[in-house]
């Protein structure tokens, strides 16, 4: 346990976390993160009748930095030499889930910083910070994630390339594509995904496969193949054949396209 001194004549309040008190839930429309802490207090009636505990979530990163991933607080009523166990919750997104899975090796490491005020406390009411490590074993939190069952959605964001980057030209394409779906220019999009997918034809340098057998295929054949599926499939939006002519697109086929277009683009060299 760790301690968060308090000026005298209140001294000290002794805190820490709950072995196993950590849980990942599911919440509505995200995930709830559950802590449990342990808190002994001082023998001191000067503090009050009132403990607030202020946090905030972190994950450290191999770096030796940190990423923030909430805050939670709760108020307690202090009784002088006892032990109170309060639970903390903190709501997570799925790409926050995701994150987490993407920086962990081996166990899940986690931070919390622990602020703590006596707002009827005689003399100064708050106290220096206290950091708490938590560990979870990787077993433990994979069945914690494998009892989230459908609720957890992994989300994927596939990033254009930087702006300083030599395919600044598709880009701009993609860009232009979302600029006319948020316009609710479905097919508009579906064109500019194609002027990204013919970009991505002439500047890959991925051979065509011809009629060569599809076991056969090298990878560059067969990314070659994908590139020219997508292209046949948003060149539905020009309606200009009989077969065409009367395609149409909803706004998630047009987001579909618009990340596997820019997925592709990250191929390039």
């Amino acid at each position: 346990m760790d301690e968060l001194r308090f000026d005298a004549p209140i001294g000290s309040l002794a805190i820490g976390h709950r072995d196993n008190g950590l849980m990942i839930l599911k919440d509505l429309g995200a995930h709830g993160l559950r802590l449990q802490l342990e808190v002994k207090t001082p023998a001191a009636p000067e503090a009050g009748r009132v403990l607030v505990l202020e946090t905030v979530l972190y994950a450290p990163y191999s770096s030796g930095h940190r990423g923030r991933l909430g805050a939670a607080a709760v108020t307690l009523a202090f009784s002088p030499d006892t032990v109170e166990r309060p639970h903390l919750h903190y709501s997570l997104t799925s790409a926050q889930v995701r994150a987490l899975e993407e920086h962990r090796l081996g166990d899940l490491r986690l931070e919390v910083e622990v602020r703590a005020v006596l707002p009827q406390a005689e003399g100064h009411p708050g106290c220096p910070p206290a950091t708490l490590y938590i560990d979870v074993a990787e077993s433990r939190w994979r069945q914690q994630l494998d009892a989230l069952g459908p609720a957890l959605v992994m989300e994927m964001s596939v990033p254009f390339p930087a702006g300083d980057d030599g395919r600044q030209e598709a880009v701009v394409y993609l860009r232009e594509a979302q600029r006319r779906l948020r316009d609710n220019d479905v097919d508009g999009a579906m064109l500019e995904v194609r002027r990204t997918l013919e970009y991505i034809r002439l500047n890959s340098g991925w051979d065509w496969p011809g009629k060569k057998p599809d076991k056969e295929r090298t990878p560059e054949e067969r990314w070659a193949w994908i590139r020219s599926a997508l292209e046949d499939q948003a060149s539905g939006a020009l309606h200009k054949d009989a077969v065409t002519k009367n395609f149409t697109y909803s706004r998630i086929e047009a987001e579909t396209l618009i990340a596997m277009a820019a997925a592709l683009l990250r191929l390039l060299n």
